[in-house]
């Protein structure tokens, strides 16, 4: 996976392309049907090798070749005229003026547009659905949860409004890199809170990645054990390496992956290189710590319990509530 402002050049670079080939269309299509243009054409960059040559030799003729230059640009736009082209047919013409395209100004700074583009592929590199984007802070629906106590003495709605101060608290500071960890039951609403602090990170410019943890142990599989000229193994290892150092990591259902014993040690050293590096991890599951323990190692659930802040989320099924 190429970084967001790989991308975003390469869309421009497609662009100027793009803008090429059309002009260079437009003058093949006038040098077929107007000889004069033809030769207006031929005598522009002959006088435009003569005015570098002039310039090389210390400006002798100058002026007499830049008026011949002029005149042949005034025949060139009186024949448009003549043909009901318009005046800026054969002109360059840019998506951005600023930059004409390249994502720089002229004195080297980033250019708005090349920005916009680099945002918009930073959204496309988080691997959050559509649906998931629409999953905010600001859409969260807190009359989901019940304000009645249950058998343990607490209210869903206390225990949400609790997991979500926590969660917003999280996302509004990523550039601590700390991690969480969203527990509870399936349907408890753990997707729609790692989705909102996926996309506060990505308001504020942060590089996201999200994956369940099923499909995550199938890349690192197949980093490991893909053909290594094969094209999918190659795209692998470049999300891995996105995985790594992405600003925020979200893995959700840890424990509905396939697991052998080279994913349980991948995943430990994924989740190792990321708190070295501090970048912040958010990891949902619907297992126990015991079944963790059992399931991974101690070592694992050792270092998710020490590194990670457990947010625990309400009783039920949310979904099943939003349906009836």
């Amino acid at each position: 996976m190429q970084s967001a402002q790989t991308m975003a050049l390469n869309e421009l670079k497609n662009i100027r392309e793009a803008r090429s080939a059309e002009l260079e269309r437009r003058r093949a299509e006038l040098r077929g049907i107007s000889s004069e243009y033809a030769a207006i054409e031929d005598d522009l960059q002959r006088a435009g090798n003569n005015l570098l040559r002039s310039v090389l030799n210390g400006g002798k003729d100058f002026d007499k070749i830049k008026d011949i230059i002029q005149s042949k640009q005034r025949e060139k736009a009186a024949l448009l005229r003549s043909l009901d082209l318009p005046g800026d047919y054969l002109d360059e013409k840019y998506n951005c003026d600023i930059c004409r395209d390249t994502g720089f100004d002229d004195g080297g700074k980033k250019c708005g547009c090349l920005k916009e583009l680099t945002a918009k592929y930073v959204i496309a590199n988080s691997n959050m659905s559509e649906m998931m984007k629409e999953q905010t802070f600001e859409n969260f629906d807190f009359s989901l949860f019940s304000p009645v106590p249950g058998p343990n003495g607490n209210a869903g709605l206390d225990i949400a409004k609790s997991a979500y101060d926590k969660a917003k608290a999280f996302a509004d500071d990523i550039d601590r890199g700390g991690n969480i960890l969203l527990k509870g039951g399936v349907g408890t609403g753990k997707t729609y809170l790692s989705s909102c602090i996926g996309n506060r990170a990505l308001e504020t410019g942060k590089t996201v990645y999200y994956q369940t943890a099923y499909k995550l142990c199938e890349l690192l599989e197949n980093v490991r054990f893909g053909k290594s000229d094969s094209e999918e193994t190659e795209q692998a290892q470049s999300i891995k390496t996105y995985a790594e150092e992405a600003d925020l990591l979200i893995i959700d259902d840890l424990g509905t992956e396939f697991l052998t014993q080279f994913t349980a040690a991948a995943l430990f050293d994924l989740f190792g290189t990321r708190l070295m590096n501090r970048r912040a991890t958010v990891i949902s599951t619907n297992i126990s710590f015991k079944t963790m323990d059992e399931r991974y190692s101690a070592r694992l659930t050792s270092r998710i319990l020490g590194e990670y802040s457990v947010i625990k989320m309400p009783e039920g099924d949310l979904r099943r509530k939003k349906y009836e």
